[in-house]
């Protein structure tokens, strides 16, 4: 289990928009105003701090030279005003004309709202010469070379506004069309974020009650040791959704009809009520006041979500951290009820509601106009959203940072007891955060009373969309979302509980907000991006635009934990190209473009898939024979069994698929009945 630690007190995060420069200029616009000229974050600071008196300096004004701020900004201050066509500066003059001084006096006596300076900068800086680009990159790498980090030299601000690619459609193919963008979805799916339909195979045993508690016999009909196709009488068509968690022995899929359904472990009363302790095989799922089609869904530990065609979230089953986010104190949803997303607007009480129970939970008014939910993932106790628009919000236990607000929040409610501030209900996280060593490696500005502090937020951390998320027991992996430009590298976030570093940054630390893994800004991943996030139990999966899979992590009871991402070198040395991945309580699955698929860890009850003959456990990567030729669009890895989907679209397809066992309910009659 994971240990608590002896102290988790709320981190201070720097205001982005604190003032820090003349005319009302916040830190956010001198960042900005950093990127668009090319320069380091402290010399635009001394530029506009000086208000022009950095050219005297230049000249030789003895009073100015005595000031090393003053001298930083004169030269940067000389550097630009002679890119602009007012002067020269440098070594080839000392001496600036006086259409630069008069310039200088101007913005001295007249200091202008930074906001427009940066805009008007801005578009003089897009008709700037290429040798004029070139200065100006030479000496952003001249004064960016601060820092220690290897990984950290190649992290440098990219210029301009991202212009991303939008909106964020929900990971199934059912939801083309209406708003969403055919170019964008194809672009979506190239990437390996929208699942493919498929038939679906199951490998680990149906007997959820026996996970974890006792063994496996591997002999009876219910206990999967290789990947079966399940009731396919009951589910009636393709699948286009799967969800379980490393966290789960229950588990939900969706039709290419948009109906729902559920099976697994059922004791909190997280597929249907009243609670029964399993539900052995797949049942359709009936969700009072969604629209009846879904789209996506999550479970955890003990509760499940699911999202209708309509952009709203439901949530069902245990509720003792708030990880339902229905707003309500009540340690359990015993019928499915629709999430709360909060972001800060004004809420009300649901007067209308038939039960004292059902008014205590609050009606938001609205999120964002045009925003709606797209996908989830479920931590032990927790969940994460993410909106059409790339927002995130979550709910639940914060022990360890889950939320990513900044805090656990404990208090003590008796002398001897601790708790925490979990949060009921889903409020968004836009506060992304970098280490003080990439802050030093790019142009971002760093006040003296930050140096102190151990991560400082990005400058367009408000600005970020993400595309991709997944949880671990007690961590989320977050990508940020592709962009219209090629030049800009989506990055990867991690927070939440740092065991076996599975947060990607090099130490067993808790992170309390969403932190940049500095390993994906590389200049490897110029053309190699990441794309698509999957978390296990206590490790970390990515996958790239180039089917490579990065790991970091454990998941293995014997070995050593890897703290920083690593490429899957049997898989990339071997030209495999890895279209699905996925992760659970301690084991791993990759499926490649050419109808492999490998898994390792440890499966007791089968969730590796190598047959009642095959071996419990592998250390390394190894083939699941029965999946030969089998094109598998989708994995999703949980606590006791892997689930599968299954291309059926050529008579390739459906030639492999015959190689794999059906089970039916008429297969598993004594299972049911004392299930």
């Amino acid at each position: 289990m994971t240990s608590r630690r002896s102290r988790r007190s709320k981190r201070s995060v720097p205001a982005i928009d604190d003032i820090v420069a003349p005319g009302g200029g916040t830190r956010r616009d001198v960042n900005e105003l950093a990127r668009n000229l090319g320069l380091n974050g402290d010399a635009v600071t001394a530029i506009l701090n000086c208000q022009g008196s950095g050219l005297q300096a230049v000249n030789g004004d003895s009073e100015s030279t005595n000031n090393p701020t003053a001298a930083a900004g004169a030269s940067a201050w000389a550097d630009f005003m002679s890119e602009e066509g007012f002067g020269t500066a440098g070594s080839e003059s000392k001496t600036v004309s006086n259409s630069a001084g008069e310039k200088s006096s101007e913005i001295k006596s007249k200091p202008q709202d930074l906001s427009s300076k940066s805009s008007d900068i801005s578009h003089r800086d897009q008709n700037d010469t290429e040798e004029t680009k070139a200065n100006k990159r030479a000496r952003t790498d001249d004064s960016d070379d601060t820092s220690n980090d290897a990984t950290a030299t190649p992290n440098k601000m990219e210029k301009g506004e991202r212009q991303y690619i939008l909106p964020i459609p929900p990971r199934t193919r059912f939801c083309q069309g209406g708003d969403f963008d055919e170019n964008s979805v194809d672009k979506f799916y190239r990437d390996g974020l929208l699942v493919t339909p498929g038939i679906m195979a199951q490998t680990g045993t149906l007997d959820s009650l026996t996970i974890g508690r006792k063994s496996c016999s591997w002999t009876s009909p219910e206990d999967l040791t290789e990947p079966t196709i399940l009731t396919p009488s009951v589910l009636s068509s393709k699948v286009i959704f799967i969800a379980t968690s490393c966290s789960s022995a229950h588990s939900l899929a969706i039709n290419y009809e948009g109906h729902a359904f559920g099976w697994g472990r059922n004791e909190n009363g997280q597929i249907v009520s009243p609670p029964s302790a399993c539900v052995p095989l797949p049942i359709p799922l009936i969700v009072p006041g969604s629209s009846g089609k879904f789209v996506g869904g999550a479970v955890g530990k003990g509760h499940s979500v699911l999202i209708d065609d309509q952009g709203s979230a439901f949530a069902i089953g245990a509720n003792h951290c708030g990880q339902c986010g229905v707003n309500s104190s009540v340690t359990q949803v015993p019928k499915w009820r629709k999430c709360v997303l909060f972001d800060g607007s004004k809420y009300k009480r649901n007067v209308d509601a038939n039960t004292e129970e059902d008014k205590d939970a609050y009606e938001v008014d609205h999120i964002d106009d045009g925003d709606s939910v797209v996908q989830a993932s479920c931590g032990e106790n927790f969940t994460v959203l993410l909106t059409s628009l790339g927002h995130i919000y979550t709910c639940g236990l914060s022990e360890f940072g889950q939320l990513g607000n900044g805090e656990t929040g404990e208090y003590f409610i008796t002398a001897s007891k601790l708790t925490f501030a979990n949060a009921s209900k889903f409020e968004r996280r836009s506060i992304f955060v970098q280490s003080l060593a990439d802050a030093q490696s790019s142009s971002q500005i760093i006040l003296p009373e930050e140096k102190k502090s151990e991560t400082l937020p990005l400058p367009d951390s408000q600005d970020i969309v993400i595309s991709s998320i997944s949880c671990g027991k007690n961590h989320t992996i977050a990508v940020e979302a592709p962009t219209k430009s090629s030049k800009h590298m989506p990055r990867v976030f991690t927070w939440g509980c740092g065991d076996y570093g599975c947060l990607g940054h090099s130490i067993q630390k808790d992170e309390y907000r969403p932190r940049l893994v500095s390993t994906f800004r590389g200049p490897i991943f110029q053309s190699n991006t990441p794309t698509r996030a999957s978390a296990g139990a206590h490790c970390s999966l990515i996958l790239t635009s180039n089917g490579h899979v990065y790991y970091w992590g454990k998941h293995k009871q014997a070995g050593e934990a890897t703290m920083r991402p690593a490429v899957v070198d049997a898989l990339a040395n071997n030209g495999h190209t890895v279209v699905a991945l996925g992760a659970g309580n301690m084991t791993v699955f990759c499926s490649t473009k050419n109808g492999v698929t490998v898994s390792w860890g440890n499966g007791p009850n089968g969730e590796l898939g190598f047959g009642s003959a095959g071996a419990k456990s592998s250390s390394k990567p190894k083939f699941v024979d029965q999946l030969d030729s089998c094109l598998v669009t989708e994995v999703s890895c949980a606590y006791g069994h892997t689930l599968l989907l299954i291309r059926n679209e050529d008579e390739e397809d459906k030639s492999a698929l015959k190689k794999l066992k059906t089970i039916e309910e008429k297969n598993l009659t004594e299972f049911v009945k004392i299930a």
